[in-house]
């Protein structure tokens, strides 16, 4: 059925729980988990230079490391592949990797550490919109209760 699941995390909770549904995914179908953090390099590239942008680029690379290993927490005997991006616009450098890694799902969360009041965030609504494959979209806790 799917053979490499791609879970996009931030570090957030709702990541997590997204990590965790990819996790039990794969156990049942034996594929493999990709968890990937992309690094958002618009956020910084207008505001700092040089040097400066250099040093947030990296701190914001070793949280995505952090939020790559508690994604990871769950993943039992699962096969992952982990990586930190760069990226422009963190939806379009998700559908790159989509593309390049022959991904056969993608489960991310509704929204993640940024999020407000809405539904789905911005970048998880760009990637529905935009990505080829197959996207099940993991909700919180609160979402749950109703």
């Amino acid at each position: 059925m799917y053979d490499t699941i791609l879970v996009p995390t931030d570090g957030s909770e709702v990541a997590v729980r997204a990590a965790r549904e990819a996790f039990d995914l794969a156990r049942a179908t034996g594929a493999t988990v990709h968890v990937v953090f992309v690094v958002d390099e618009s956020a910084s590239s207008f505001l700092l230079s040089g040097d400066s942008m250099a040093q947030v680029l990296d701190a914001l690379e070793a949280e995505g490391e952090s939020a790559v290993e508690r994604a990871l927490a769950a993943a039992g005997d699962v096969p992952t592949e982990t990586t930190v991006v760069r990226g422009m616009k963190v939806s379009e450098a998700i559908e790159e990797y989509v593309d390049r890694h022959g991904i056969d799902l993608v489960v991310m969360g509704t929204r993640g550490r940024h999020g407000v009041d809405h539904l789905l965030g911005s970048t998880t609504e760009r990637v529905l919109a935009n990505v080829g494959v197959p996207t099940l979209v993991v909700g919180d806790d609160a979402a749950d209760e109703v």
